[in-house]
């Protein structure tokens, strides 16, 4: 066995998703790969699939914050039925899209990711940070461009006084349209209206 491929550590993975035959094929690509018994046991998570679901997502998003803060790997056509068209990455976090992919390709980058990873990454964070990016360029449903930016900017924590300077209008404003935001989504505060658009994917 080559010297380098000795040195290598062995990474334990376990397959989410629905192409199992895919997954076995990655282990029988790369020595230093393994299966691992569930999420809390592996060093990365990786999903072979048609269509990367909101019922999928969710499932890695609980599985990411398993104590080992597993990497993930997708591979997959779509995201929530639209065509994923390039490879994505955060952290810890890949989405390639599966007509890029090879299970050779896949081996090793599964194990790349898996072994540069560092005690303090958040898989979870960085795969709803993909997920929500994802959902911003396939465009708001339901909002004008000013209600759109005003839910990004509370996402992304803005108190009242930036988001005023982000959309060059006053407090006020700001405020009338964060309330017409609550009332139109029966929310009770800001978080309330985030979560709200974040889980019917307004943003």
């Amino acid at each position: 066995m080559d010297a380098a491929l000795r040195e290598d550590p062995t990474v334990w993975f376990t397959m989410l998703g629905d192409d199992v035959l895919a997954a076995e094929g990655v282990a029988a690509a790369d020595a230093r790969l393994r299966f691992a018994a569930g999420p809390d046991r592996a060093d990365a998570l990786l999903a072979v699939t048609m269509d990367l679901t909101d019922e999928l997502a969710s499932i890695l998003l609980r599985a990411a914050a398993s104590r080992r803060r597993p990497a993930i790997l997708v591979v997959t056509r779509s995201v929530a039925g639209e065509p994923l068209t390039r490879e994505l990455s955060s952290g810890p976090v890949r989405l390639l899209p599966r007509r890029d992919a090879t299970t050779s390709g896949i081996a090793a980058l599964l194990h790349r990711i898996a072994t540069e990873r560092t005690t303090t990454d958040e898989p979870a964070v960085h795969l709803a940070r993909l997920l929500a990016e994802l959902r911003r360029e396939g465009g708001p449903r339901g909002l004008d461009e000013r209600e759109a930016r005003l839910l990004v900017l509370l996402s992304d924590g803005a108190d009242t006084a930036a988001i005023a300077r982000d959309l060059h209008c006053s407090s006020h404003t700001v405020k009338r349209l964060v309330r017409e935001l609550m009332q139109r989504y029966q929310a009770r505060n800001r978080a309330h209206v985030v979560a709200h658009a974040l889980q019917t994917g307004l943003i």
